[in-house]
């Protein structure tokens, strides 16, 4: 028994039973065969925010009070109920959807500004720190200098009655 396989091979050259990757490709294809032709991006339909259309200012299949109102009738009332509650619940929902909007954007605003107020309260506490540590530093090296400048000053002594002493000594050699 040989197993033969009829399949065609796919070269890519059937028209009819093409993947989405190759459909993409031949209108890539197609659109780089004259690239100084403009092409035209569809744009979006425009969406109404109210899908559902406001209610009509006649209304034609108004039943009066009489006792004579057909069996239709009640069929053509249910219809504007159901249109006039849709449109209610429409006007109900975007006005809470606005509401949280509104509340979402000044929970943002407050939180943004009470953030802000406390890293400037950290930033003044953070700048008063190292305005005592360089405060702090400054004098400790003033105070370092004034010790070197002492110090100086003392050796400058020391060397001073050394020297008096060495002339006191070789002023009693010579005396001597």
């Amino acid at each position: 028994m040989s197993t033969e396989i009829n399949e065609k091979p796919s070269n890519g050259k059937n028209k009819h039973n093409l993947t989405p990757v190759q459909k993409q490709q031949k209108e890539l294809e197609k659109l780089f065969e004259r690239i100084d032709k403009p092409i035209q991006i569809p744009t979006p339909p425009p969406t109404d925010k109210n899908p559902i259309p406001p209610p009509k200012d006649f209304v034609r299949n108004v039943s009066g009070s009489s006792a004579g109102a057909g069996s239709g009738d009640f069929h053509v009332y249910r219809a504007q109920r159901r249109r006039e509650y849709a449109r209610l619940k429409f006007m109900e929902d975007q006005e809470k959807q606005e509401k949280e909007q509104r509340e979402y954007q000044e929970k943002l605003a407050r939180l943004r500004e009470e953030d802000e107020e406390r890293t400037a309260k950290k930033r003044a506490k953070r700048q008063r720190r190292n305005k005592k540590k360089q405060e702090k530093s400054n004098n400790i090296k003033e105070e370092e200098k004034k010790e070197k400048e002492e110090e100086k000053k003392e050796k400058e002594e020391e060397k001073k009655e050394k020297e008096e002493e060495k002339k006191e000594k070789e002023e009693e050699k010579e005396r001597a």
